[in-house]
C-alpha cells in the first residue's frame, strides 16, 4: 500500500497460535527516520506500544516488543488468546519531499489488521461399545479453534496403515466459549477372519499443523501353557489350560484371569462366586462357563451354592480375534458338619462366617484336653486312696484282749489269802458286757 511518499507493507490477516510466536507485519518502504510508532489494539484503552527513538521505548503490553525484521512490525510472545483481535500500526516520519531547504515535515500513516489466534486440540478421547462383530466407536476431539478434523484407519498386523472409507459417520460440532469439541461416531463391522491391529482415530488441526492420533488395539484372549484340545462343545480345536498352569504375570497382554470369593478352596455346603476378567482385551470378550454335561451360563460370573464336593468348571472367553478355555478347580474342606443336621435348618446349609465352624485339629485338641482333665481326676482319687488306704479298705485292728482274773482257776498253792478287786479286773468286766470284735 502506497501511502504519500510511505510504502507500508502489512498482511490484512495474520495467524497465530496460542502460546507460539505472533508477527504483525508493518514495515516501511524505503526505510525512513521513524519519528514515533504507535500500536494499538480495538477495544483497549490505551496503546498496547509506543516508540520514540529520541526518548523512550515503552510496552504498555509486556509481551509485545518490536520486530527485528525491521523497525516497525510487532511481536507477541507468548500469544495468548484474546489476544485475537484488529490492530492499527501507526507510523510518524520526516517527510521534507526530498528538499534539505526546507524544514522537514512530519508525516502520520496507518495501517489496520486482524491477528486471529489458532489453539490445537486439548484433549482426544475414543470410547467403544462393541457386540459381537459389530463395533460402534466414537472419537472426541476437545478445545480446539477452528474445529478439528477427524478421520480413522486401521493397521494390520504386518504394519500397514489404511483409511477406512465409506463408514457410516455422525458428526457433531460443539461450541465451548471461544474453542470448538468435534465428535465422530462411526460404526464398522468385522469379516469373518478379519486381522485388525488396531483402529485409530486421527486428529487434524491444519492451522496448527497438528495431528493427535488416538489407537483402539485389537487384542485377543491370551492364557499361559495352552494345549490345543477338541472338546466335544467346541466344532474346532481350542486353547485350553488350568488356573493352576498361570503363573500370575502381568506383563501380556490379555491375559485371562478368575478370582473366587471367598476363595477357591471353601466350606462344605457352601457358595462361591467365580469372577473372569480380561484386561486389554479388545473387543470385549463374551464369558461362557459350564460344569461336566451342563447347559452353559453366560455372563462374567458364576454363582455357585451349596457346593458338597470338589469340581472342575470351565469358562471360555471368546471375541473375534480368538477363543481360550480355562478349567478352574474348586475344593471342599473338611469342617463340623453336625451343624448342617440340625432339623431346624431343614435341610439348607447356612454358613455366615466361616471362622465358627470347627475343623478337624480343633476337634482333636478338645479331645486331647478332656482325656488330659480325666486323668488328673484319676490320679487325685488313686493317691488320696493310697493315702488313706488303712482306715478305709483294711478290717478294724483287735483291741488286745482283757483277761478277767475270776476265770482263771486257781491253784491250790497260788490262792491269795483275800480277793482284790483290780483295774484290770473292772476292765475285763466291762469287756464280757461289751465284748471286743
Amino acid at each position: 500500500t502506497l501511502i504519500g511518499t510511505v510504502d507500508l507493507k502489512y498482511d490484512d490477516v495474520s495467524y497465530a497460535t496460542v502460546q507460539q510466536k505472533a508477527f504483525l507485519r508493518c514495515g516501511m518502504m524505503p526505510v525512513q527516520p521513524i519519528k514515533e510508532l504507535w500500536w494499538f489494539k480495538i477495544g483497549a484503552e490505551e496503546p498496547i506500544y509506543y516508540y520514540d527513538p529520541t526518548s523512550i521505548e515503552a510496552a504498555v503490553m509486556e509481551r509485545a516488543r518490536r520486530s527485528s525484521r525491521d523497525n516497525t512490525s510487532l511481536e507477541i510472545y507468548p500469544t495468548q488468546l484474546d489476544d485475537e483481535g484488529e490492530y492499527i500500526c501507526r507510523v510518524v516520519v520526516w517527510d521534507n519531499t526530498g528538499n534539505s531547504t526546507k524544514p522537514s515535515i512530519p508525516i502520520s500513516r496507518e495501517a489496520r489488521m486482524m491477528l486471529k489466534v489458532n489453539v490445537p486440540p486439548e484433549k482426544v478421547e475414543i470410547t467403544h461399545l462393541t457386540s459381537g462383530r459389530n463395533l460402534s466407536l466414537r472419537c472426541k476431539s476437545e478445545g480446539a479453534k477452528p474445529p478439528a478434523d477427524i478421520l480413522w484407519t486401521k493397521t494390520s498386523p504386518d504394519g500397514v496403515e489404511t483409511e477406512l472409507h465409506d463408514l457410516s459417520k455422525l458428526r457433531e460440532i460443539e461450541p465451548t466459549g471461544d474453542l470448538y469439541d468435534t465428535a465422530e461416531q462411526i460404526f464398522y463391522h468385522l469379516e469373518e477372519n478379519e486381522m485388525i491391529a488396531k483402529i485409530s482415530c486421527v486428529v487434524r488441526h491444519h492451522n496448527t499443523n497438528t495431528t493427535i492420533y488416538k489407537n483402539i488395539t485389537f487384542v485377543s484372549p491370551a492364557i499361559q501353557n495352552a494345549l490345543k484340545v477338541t472338546m466335544q462343545r467346541f466344532a474346532d480345536p481350542v486353547l485350553y489350560s488350568s488356573i493352576e498352569n498361570q503363573d500370575g504375570q502381568d506383563n501380556v497382554a490379555g491375559l485371562v484371569k478368575i478370582s473366587a470369593d471367598p476363595g477357591f478352596k471353601v466350606l462344605y455346603n457352601t457358595s462361591v462366586t467365580l469372577k473372569a476378567s480380561a484386561p486389554g482385551v479388545f473387543p470385549e470378550p463374551r464369558y461362557l462357563w459350564w460344569v461336566g454335561d451342563q447347559t452353559g451360563i453366560a455372563g462374567r460370573e458364576l454363582h455357585i451354592t451349596n457346593l458338597e464336593e470338589d469340581k472342575s468348571y470351565f469358562v471360555l472367553a471368546e471375541n473375534p480375534l480368538g477363543r481360550v478355555v480355562l478349567q478352574i478347580p474348586v475344593y471342599v474342606t473338611s469342617a463340623d458338619y453336625s451343624q448342617w443336621n440340625d432339623s431346624s435348618n431343614d435341610g439348607d446349609a447356612r454358613i455366615t462366617d466361616a471362622s465358627s465352624g470347627l475343623d478337624t485339629g480343633a476337634i482333636i485338641g478338645i479331645v486331647i484336653g478332656v482325656l488330659i482333665v480325666v486323668f488328673f481326676i484319676g490320679f487325685a482319687v488313686w493317691y488320696w486312696t493310697i493315702r488313706n488306704g488303712t482306715q478305709v479298705f483294711s478290717p478294724k485292728k483287735e483291741k488286745p484282749h482283757v483277761v478277767d482274773e475270776e476265770t482263771i482257776p486257781f491253784r491250790s498253792t497260788d490262792k491269795p489269802l483275800m480277793r482284790t478287786i483290780s483295774t484290770q479286773t473292772l476292765e475285763g468286766r466291762r469287756s464280757r458286757r461289751e465284748p471286743s470284735i
